[in-house]
């Protein structure tokens, strides 16, 4: 299957800012950015979970409205595309441009707590979250025995491990057509323009973009409601020690790598033995 449209998706988790992503997209020209429209992804996700080869038959739903559009470049946030989507859409023979977004792994774990997005547990958990029983997603010893906290932790390293997964499928076929990025990264105008660029997106009036990206930015995107403050476990620390031990017995090199990155907590990363 082929399509008309430059593509732009997201892998990444919910509460990682692709509601401002969105918005900060609009900037560039002949491009539709949109955050979770119809037919949408999160509506199908549990079925994927249930038979992968559903995914193919949604995108080519997806894809023919995608076509319809008058815009040359499409843009979606959505957080589900990369937890079920993706490697579909690439055996379709279609490579999207991707944005690896992150944001601190607690900040956003103690986001989906909040809001009672818990995989596996809740129906928001069951249609915006992968689900450690499937196959695709990132093994992990006894999850039902995890707590809220630890799944919604656990859900957050599975969209690290899904990043990697994508940056070595695209490094292996020499394509260069995705970025790493973390949520706070576009507030900086220069830094958006630059992976417009890689994605082949371009900006008409420079001045007008950049007084409309400030206006963007000034605004606070999809927050949590205060009425859906749950209580968090008393020690952080210990709930994410014991995620990330259970995982590195069947996924060593992902621990490592998010032990690694500037997203994990410097508590943490010393309890095993690594430094900010």
């Amino acid at each position: 299957m082929v399509t008309t449209k430059n593509l732009t998706f997201t892998i990444t988790h919910g509460r990682t800012g692709t509601t401002f992503l969105t918005e900060a997209f609009k900037v560039f020209e002949d491009t539709l950015s949109v955050h979770e429209p119809e037919p949408n992804y999160a509506n199908h996700l549990p079925l994927v979970k249930q038979d992968p080869r559903h995914a193919i038959d949604f995108l080519k739903q997806k894809l023919s409205h995608i076509d319809g559009i008058r815009e040359a470049n499409y843009v979606e946030t959505s957080n589900v595309f990369g937890k079920g989507f993706f490697i579909p859409l690439l055996r379709m023979g279609i490579t999207p441009n991707l944005v690896l977004l992150n944001r601190n792994f607690r900040k956003t774990a103690t986001s989906l707590f909040q809001r009672g997005s818990t995989p596996m547990r809740t129906k928001m958990g069951q249609h915006f979250s992968a689900d450690p029983s499937v196959p695709d997603s990132l093994p992990i010893y006894s999850p039902d025995s995890l707590s809220d906290y630890q799944l919604c932790y656990w859900g957050v390293l599975d969209a690290f491990a899904r990043q990697l997964q994508a940056a070595d499928i695209y490094d292996g076929q020499d394509c260069s057509c995705y970025r790493w990025a973390a949520s706070g990264d576009f507030h900086d105008f220069d830094f958006l323009k630059s992976v417009g660029a890689t994605f082949g997106l371009s900006i008409g009036n420079e001045d007008a973009a950049k007084k409309q990206h400030d206006a963007i930015k000034a605004k606070h995107h999809n927050p949590n409601s205060s009425s859906s403050k749950a209580s968090l476990p008393a020690s952080l620390d210990e709930e994410e020690i014991a995620v990330l031990d259970r995982i590195a017995y069947y996924r060593p090199v992902v621990i490592e790598k998010a032990l690694n990155s500037r997203f994990m907590d410097g508590s943490v990363k010393a309890a095993f033995g690594f430094s900010d």
